[in-house]
């Protein structure tokens, strides 16, 4: 199984697009402010659709909820192979929030579920480091063939569809997990039990101060990386490319000067991003041992927090003097760090969790990141169409800073509800 989990990242992460996504959408015709509203589909169908699809998951079928997801990434990687303009891109970006909404928190809580059915609990950190490694090692893979296949396509958009052999495998992965990933909830019959059910658990997010103090800080770091994604590869490519410079500064004047990036142009990309997924695996490989530096008992993470701000300020630093090697460090040291507490952060969702409830609540925690990205990405975009590239960076750097501010008196979280 811990090879199938750790399949499915490495599957789940061949999105050749990606390193070139935001670029390709402006060769399409769009400015910042409209990617900014693609992001912000996507995110606002997630955000509607997030707990309904973790409480389906839960009680009738995580491995059904996850071929669902699929199925509708494919659908969003074939409408934004053929999208031309703003209004082309939101039904894929529609169909790529379904796929994200019926994804989210399934998986961990298989993952979860496993580990608990076998009486490896303990290794909770560990174990989704480990797959969680996978993925990002799958995504360094996945750009250096995006690399290869922009070098020789006539257009980019072919990216999208080379996209969906992967992820037809990632189905046929999915579709051979065993049963005990699964952990369908007993509730009584009827619909008013099941909407009962679905309000408690959001009552016991709500409730639980450990819990909502989680979500906040999932926020202000998953939520800013999520936030900056897009924006890195367009950095690399104006640090080393001066057309795409003019293409963002046109907005969308050059429809088709983006549709073939010049060859050191992908390189460039290539090189830089390719470092940052590998450093995002060594990430999360070393979860359990970062989490360990950590004080016993102690109220945040503070030495990743401040880790998280140093290297966000070396990115605000480097993009806005236009100077590589601070940004690239920043990129980098920000992967690498996000990487490292994202499974530690994991285990404390599971630890404040009750076990038929975790698709749900880990889904609610990512419902609040995408309201947090679906709110920033367009607002972002405009003030990148406004007073240029570094004002995203500055956005962010100022979200970490006050965030980690208002976490600092910040109790510790409750004890295990299975042991309470």
């Amino acid at each position: 199984m811990l090879f199938r989990f750790s399949l499915y990242g490495f599957l789940k992460n061949q999105l050749y697009f990606e390193p070139f996504f935001a670029i390709i959408l402006l060769g399409r015709g769009l400015d910042f402010f409209e990617i900014g509203v693609v992001f912000a589909v996507a995110d606002v169908v997630t955000n509607v659709l997030e707990v309904p699809s973790g409480w389906v998951a839960d009680h009738w079928g995580r491995r059904r909820s996850m071929i669902l997801s699929f199925s509708a990434y494919l659908a969003s990687f074939v409408g934004y192979a053929f999208a031309d303009g703003l209004w082309w891109c939101v039904p894929a970006a529609v169909c790529f929030g379904v796929g994200e909404a019926f994804r989210s928190g399934t998986h961990k809580s298989m993952i979860f579920e496993w580990l608990r059915k076998n009486g490896r609990l303990a290794e909770r950190t560990r174990v989704y480091g480990f797959t969680r490694s996978w993925s990002q090692i799958g995504s360094a893979v996945a750009v250096v063939i995006s690399a290869g296949l922009a070098l020789n396509l006539t257009q980019l958009r072919w990216l999208f569809l080379i996209a969906c052999v992967p992820y037809v495998l990632g189905l046929l992965n999915l579709w051979s997990y065993p049963d005990e990933v699964e952990h369908r909830a007993t509730v009584p019959s009827g619909d008013a039990a099941g909407h009962e059910g679905f309000l408690a658990t959001l009552g016991l997010v709500f409730s639980r101060p450990g819990l909502r103090r989680l979500v906040l800080e999932s926020c202000a770091v998953q939520g800013v990386e999520k936030l900056l994604k897009p924006y890195i590869p367009v950095f690399l490519a104006l640090a080393g490319l001066p057309v795409v410079m003019e293409l963002s500064q046109a907005g969308g004047g050059l429809h088709d000067a983006a549709s073939r990036l010049p060859v050191q142009s992908v390189l460039w990309i290539a090189v830089v991003v390719v470092c940052l997924h590998l450093f995002s695996a060594l990430g999360s490989r070393q979860a359990h041992r970062i989490a360990a530096l950590e004080a016993p008992g102690a109220r945040v993470p503070r030495r990743l927090w401040i880790g998280v701000f140093v290297m966000i300020s070396l990115q605000v630093v480097g993009v806005g003097l236009e100077s590589f090697l601070p940004a690239a460090i920043g990129f980098v040291g920000f992967a690498f760090l996000f990487n490292a507490w994202r499974p530690a952060f994991l285990t404390r969702f599971d630890v404040d969790t009750p076990p038929d409830r975790q698709a749900t609540i880990l889904s609610i925690e990512s419902q609040a990141n995408t309201a947090f990205s679906a709110i920033l990405a367009p607002l972002g975009g405009a003030m990148v169409d406004r007073w240029g590239l570094p004002t995203i960076f500055i956005l962010c750097l100022t979200i970490v800073a006050t965030l980690f501010g208002l976490r600092g008196d910040a109790p510790a979280v409750g004890r295990d509800p299975e042991n309470a």
